[in-house]
């Protein structure tokens, strides 16, 4: 998979990404890559090899890379999960490495990935949750099209914290919906 958009290209982790995988983990900041991403320099290979690519085939989702297309740099990662099949439902996420952010970068990798999960990837709807108090974050959903439905009230811990989440999503409309409810529900 491979979508160009607005100047990044969006596809999945590799084998070609070992050199910059490895030193994000080995500086400790993983902010450019999904959640478990290897912990050590010594398991990116394997991660690369194996892990990244067992979601997408288990059907759970995928893992991607968000790559600057004119210095060939991977800039950030958004992926999709906890995909429901039958019910045409995964939710995405994303996270910029913290030098690359304030780009539009993130806002146009939701975007596109939103839009190719709907209309090529068989999905009615995108859901994206963002922490209320992550205002950056709750910009890139607005600004990618994403609609806010509502709050999750203490859904989210990080440590001893409870925090609420914003929901938002991107649905099958139109043109998309007819194609998604093309085929015969079983």
């Amino acid at each position: 998979m491979k979508i160009i958009s607005g100047g990044l290209e969006i596809r999945e982790f590799g084998p070609q990404d070992a050199v910059p995988v490895a030193a994000f983990v080995a500086a400790g900041d993983r902010t450019a890559l999904p959640p478990g991403s290897p912990g050590a320099v010594a398991d990116v290979d394997g991660w690369l090899t194996d892990k990244v690519h067992q979601r997408r085939l288990d059907g759970e989702g995928v893992h991607l890379a968000i790559v600057e297309q004119s210095t060939g740099k991977i800039v950030g990662s958004i992926g999709l999960r906890d995909t429901d099949w039958e019910a045409g439902r995964t939710e995405i996420g994303y996270g910029m490495h913290t030098s690359q952010r304030g780009r539009g970068y993130a806002t146009e990798a939701a975007r596109a990935v939103g839009r190719w999960a709907l209309i090529d990837g068989g999905m009615r709807r995108v859901q994206l949750h963002s922490r209320v108090d992550n205002v950056a974050s709750l910009r890139v959903a607005e600004k990618a099209g994403y609609q806010r439905e509502g709050t999750l009230r203490i859904a989210e811990r990080e440590g001893c914290e409870p925090h609420d989440l914003a929901v938002f999503s991107m649905i099958a409309t139109g043109v998309v919906l007819l194609a998604t409810t093309d085929r015969p529900c079983s």
